[in-house]
């Protein structure tokens, strides 16, 4: 319904009532009342941590298998069934400890035929040297009738020759019978050197004969020590695959009734472990790390090492060797790594082979860097600051991140920026501070987080709204 003009004039009254105020000066009535809730900005209550000076590392961090450096598949050289077993698992061996023993009473008959067939040869060999010296012997008679049947003909050829006045005083047939005596004598000298050399290879062949048959007993020796399963190493009995009865086929898993190899001996002091890297990692494990070089080129890399089984216990190693080429197919190069089995933070747990392990290779070291805790460092794009509190304020500062850990962070202050060790840092309450706000210190004890403080600063950025709601 339209007003009646009656009521305009009133309405038009009240409205110029109300706006009167409004229009007075700023001065005036200054001094009377302010409005009513509306209150200065609070501050922003924080908890800092202080800037700590300490070594940072850098690492690189894989997961592999523990392996002994020694451990060796006993295998027997012969078929044969198992008789005898004498270790067991977990047992400690010598090396040349017998582990089991098979069925020998065939090759014990075979020794002893080969010790027959040598103390036959060797009775022989001084007879055949006998013969020699007797071949010698008759040798030097035929040399004495050859020489002497020599000086007969000769003699004999001086007598019938004669002077040219006298006559000769031995027939014709007389000298004939002297010449053919020097040559038999001749003859039987040379068969006679002839049966020195012949007794002399009769000697020969039965030396061949004796060291031949000393070769057969030594393999029918070696064949019966094959009957006795013994340790090539100083260790542990890791695994015993076999029972008296089985039948061994000396090779890998040729054992009847059972898989595997018949023993496994492991030496569970001397531990590595095999990894592969990315080739782009190959500096970081060669010379100049700052842990020192070896002088083949390998960096002395500190690996500190904890095992999925042992989760509060961690232990240490050292990078051994790296290798000098890549593989093709993946483009890794492969690591060795040896460990300690002993814990360092206390006896008790050991590393043992086969345990997973996570490996943390520590490749670089900064020993006096300035940390602060990662929640101190506030991201704004490509852009870090660290938020220090001076005379109460907050002061940004932009820095460099460098190495980290779980908690932690190496900070390098960009040019003109600087944070001093001890200095507080605030690392709870910073994700919406500005540069200059007035901040309130809370003490940093165990349990504040950003639950705590987050909603008091949420209150101080509403603080105006709130005096207009009010």
């Amino acid at each position: 319904m339209r007003p009646t003009p009656t009521f305009a004039p009133a309405l038009a009254v009240a409205l110029a009532a109300a706006l009167l105020p409004a229009c007075r000066p700023a001065t005036e009535g200054a001094e009377e009342t302010p409005l009513s809730g509306l209150r200065p900005r609070e501050a922003v209550r924080v908890v800092t941590a202080p800037v700590e000076l300490r070594e940072m590392v850098r690492r690189l961090e894989t997961t592999t298998r523990v392996e002994s450096r020694l451990q060796v598949q006993v295998v027997p050289r012969l078929n044969g069934v198992i008789t005898e077993i004498r270790v067991e698992e977990g047992e400690t061996v010598e090396p040349g400890q017998v582990l089991a023993v098979l069925d020998d009473r065939e090759l014990v008959i075979a020794e002893s035929d080969s010790q027959a067939a040598l103390n036959e040869s060797r009775t022989r060999l001084p007879l055949l040297r006998l013969a020699v010296r007797e071949a010698e012997e008759r040798l030097e008679n035929a040399r004495l009738s050859y020489d002497q049947a020599v000086r007969d003909h000769e003699r004999n050829l001086a007598i019938a020759k004669g002077d040219d006045d006298t006559l000769s005083l031995l027939s014709q047939r007389d000298l004939d019978a002297s010449r053919l005596l020097r040559d038999q004598r001749e003859s039987e000298y040379q068969t006679a050197q002839l049966s020195v050399e012949r007794a002399k290879l009769d000697v020969a062949n039965g030396e061949a004969l004796v060291r031949r048959a000393e070769l057969a007993l030594e393999r029918a020796s070696l064949n019966l020590s094959y009957t006795r399963i013994t340790s090539p190493i100083q260790g542990v009995v890791a695994e015993r695959n076999v029972r008296v009865g089985e039948t061994t086929g000396g090779r890998v898993g040729d054992i009847a009734g059972s898989s595997g190899t018949p023993f496994v001996i492991t030496a569970p002091d001397d531990l590595r472990a095999v990894f592969w890297r990315p080739q782009r990692e190959l500096a970081l494990f060669h010379a100049g790390s700052a842990a020192g070089a070896k002088g083949d080129g390998a960096a002395e890399l500190d690996v500190e090492i904890t095992a999925e089984a042992l989760p509060e216990r961690r232990f240490a190693g050292r990078i051994e060797r790296v290798s000098p080429t890549i593989d093709p197919a993946s483009g890794n190069f492969r690591v060795t790594a040896t460990m300690e089995p002993e814990a360092v933070d206390g006896p008790g747990a050991r590393l043992l082979p086969g345990m997973l392990v996570r490996l943390s290779i520590v490749t670089e070291r900064h020993p006096d860097a300035l940390v602060v805790p990662k929640r101190a460092v506030r991201r704004e794009g490509e852009r870090s600051v660290v938020f220090a509190v001076r005379d109460g304020l907050a002061a940004a500062v932009p820095v460099r991140e460098g190495f980290s850990d779980d908690e932690s962070v190496e900070v390098l202050p960009l040019t003109g920026a600087a944070l001093a060790v001890g200095e507080p840092v605030i690392v709870v309450g910073n994700r919406d501070l500005e540069e200059g706000a007035r901040v309130e210190v809370r003490s940093a004890v165990d349990g504040d987080d950003a639950s705590e403080v987050e909603p008091a600063v949420a209150a101080g950025d509403g603080a105006d709204d709130a005096a207009s709601d009010g």
